[in-house]
């Protein structure tokens, strides 16, 4: 098996030796991370700007990207399109409900996914504990699993594990719904300027049963199917008919 990894916490994320190491008793694995944290970079790509692909050491490497440009170059560039899986993580820190949304380690696995190959993010739920070791050996089980099961085109997987030694279990789950800190820090600069943080640190969430939220709040691996199709096709189905009775 060939396995590309990649992050957006770039080469001082600390899941990603673990990650490396135990995806390497399953074959063959190259790493390409961002050489700069990139946390919260979405699905954004590189455009305007010439990108370097630096050789860290045998199969690692780092571009001077965002964590899709990453999968891009591991994928087209350093495997040429010779691979099974792409895993993104591990993450420091969760990636449940709306995070996704936001999420430059969930983006990297959608664009995995994107390019037609199976896919799946993975983040650790962050305590005090770090156990980046469990959440490794976690993924292989979930990678043995699911290599079993057809995941359909443009489908991936992403998970959150508990940073606990106690995991109950694994649940299958959808996305829940996160509560964000709203406020906007003002700060002063030492010459008198205004300068701003978006996006406090406190995080929780709606505990709704079957939620990735509510399985990890109990100590279970949550693992939620994710697609790149957008479409509401409830509410597609809904305004369909607004548009057929449309006269000019």
């Amino acid at each position: 098996m060939r396995i590309l990894v990649s992050n957006d916490d770039g080469l001082s994320g600390g899941g990603l030796i673990p990650l490396i190491n135990i995806l390497g008793t399953m074959g063959e694995v190259y790493a390409v991370v961002p050489d700069a944290e990139k946390s919260a970079s979405s699905h954004s790509i590189t455009l305007h700007k010439p990108i370097r692909l630096i050789k860290k050491e045998e199969n690692i490497y780092t571009v001077t990207g965002t964590p899709s440009d990453c999968v891009r170059f591991g994928i087209m560039g350093i495997m040429k399109y010779k691979l099974d899986l792409v895993v993104s993580g591990i993450n420091d820190g969760p990636n449940l409900g709306e995070d996704c949304i936001y999420s430059g380690t969930v983006a990297a696995a959608r664009e995995g996914a994107m390019m037609g190959y199976r896919s799946m993010a993975v983040s650790l739920v962050s305590g005090n504990g770090r156990h980046f070791d469990i959440a490794a050996k976690m993924t292989l089980e979930i990678i043995k699993i699911f290599e079993k099961i057809s995941i359909p085109q443009k489908s991936f997987l992403n998970l959150n594990i508990p940073d606990t030694t106690k995991i109950k279990g694994i649940k299958i789950t959808r996305m829940g719904r996160r509560i964000y800190d709203e406020d906007i820090d003002e700060r002063i600069d030492p010459r008198g300027g205004k300068y701003y943080w978006i996006g406090g640190e406190k995080l929780s969430g709606h505990q709704t049963p079957g939620t990735d939220i509510y399985a990890v709040g109990r100590k279970f691996v949550s693992v939620t199917p994710l697609k790149v199709d957008q479409t509401d096709y409830m509410f597609h189905k809904k305004i369909q008919h607004s548009v057929k009775t449309f006269k000019k």
